[in-house]
Parts: C-alpha cells; structure tokens; sequence
C-alpha cells in the first residue's frame, strides 16, 4: 500500500517490503521522506515525492533494492558516512541522484544501481570524500553522470556505464563503458535490461550491470 508519512528508521531496524515496490512511503511533496539511523537498513520500497528521498548521516547503514523517484531535490543524500547503497532505482529527481559530502567508503560502496533520469546529476560527491562507484547505470541525467566538486575529492570508478549525460567531468577510466542500456521500458518505470542489452555480464562480478532487481 502507500504511507503518507515521514519516515525515520530507528537505530538497528531493517524494514522490508514484502513484495518489491509493492510498499511505496510517499512523502506528500515535503520534508525528507527516509531518514536511517545508525545500522539500519531499507529495502524493496517505493520511496518518492519528497524534497529528498533518504537521507543519512549514520554509520551502518545499508539501502537497498529500493525505487526512488519523484523527489523534488536529491533522491539519496549522505553526509559523513557512506552507506550500502546498492541495487537501487533512483530515477526522475528533481536533483542529483545521489549526493554526498564528506562520505566515506569502508566497507561500503555505491554499487548495481540504475540512476537515470534526474534533473541534476547522476552522482554529485564534495567535500573530502572517498568513495567507490562500481557497476552501475548512469544515463539520461540532465547535468553530468558524476560530478566532483574539488580535487579534494577521491573517486574509484569500476565498470560503470555512462551514457547521454550532459558529459563527463574529466576523463572516464578505460574499465568505464559508454553503451546504450537498452532499458526495457524507461517511460514506464521499467528499467530491466533487453535481452540484447551489451550491458548483460559486465559487471566485476560478472553480472549485469545496473540494478539487478527482477520485477
């Protein structure tokens, strides 16, 4: 169903959807609509129509499998901490897809997510940041597919795929791609792959690029 509400995810709680995108927490066109504490996690939501979709600044904290959409500035926003941001849809923002500053990678990474469509960047990191951007998607984006604010910023880009941003901020790695997606179907939300996608096992781990999410 959906829940009109402001959502803050209390210190060590998972919450799930029990069916992908079938639980949607809509955030009525104000405020943040997620917040994570410390070790928590979300996963398998429909998390839109807020002037930011999630926001942390808490260690441990894991989003995951989620569709975010629709918000009127930033789709995921982190400061301090990196979370596991992974296997995520973050698409049509307002702002950048994801935005951090002064974030940092350990254990975690921004990894297998689709980001595309938003009206800013695809990913917009600043501060003194550290971070690993694996595997993903990042097309369409209105502005650039990654923007880094300073040379402050330290950035390790692992077979990303970047296509028709506005461009590229510096040069693209070599173990980069700049293919067409071949989403299924964007216009409706359906960011799989087409069967013919040369997207299909690109991944370092040799699965498909992008969010893996069968839905």
């Amino acid at each position: 169903g959906v829940y009109n509400e402001q959502l803050y995810v209390a210190p060590g709680v998972t919450l799930i959807s029990r069916t992908i995108f079938k639980a949607s927490i809509d955030g009525g066109g104000r405020e943040t609509v997620v917040t994570l504490g410390n070790g928590s996690t979300i996963s398998g939501f429909e998390i839109r129509n807020g002037t930011i979709g999630v926001f942390s600044t808490s260690a441990d904290v894991s989003i995951l499998r989620c569709r975010i959409i629709n918000n009127y500035q930033t789709g995921i926003m982190c400061v301090g901490n990196l979370p596991q941001i992974e296997d995520n849809i973050i698409i049509y923002n307002a702002g950048s897809g994801i935005q951090g500053w002064d974030v940092r990678s350990t254990s975690s990474s921004i990894n297998h997510n689709t980001i595309a469509f938003n009206s800013n960047h695809g990913i917009s990191v600043g501060g003194n940041s550290t971070i690993i951007i694996e595997n993903n998607i990042i097309s369409n984006n209105t502005l650039l597919g990654l923007k880094v604010s300073d040379e402050s910023v330290r950035v390790t880009l692992v077979n990303n795929n970047f296509f028709m941003n506005s461009k590229f901020s510096g040069t693209l790695p070599a173990e980069n791609f700049t293919l067409a997606p071949m989403y299924i179907d964007a216009g409706k939300f359906n960011f799989m792959l087409d069967k013919n996608s040369q997207l299909i096992g690109k991944g370092t781990d040799n699965q498909d690029l992008g969010s893996r999410i069968v839905y």
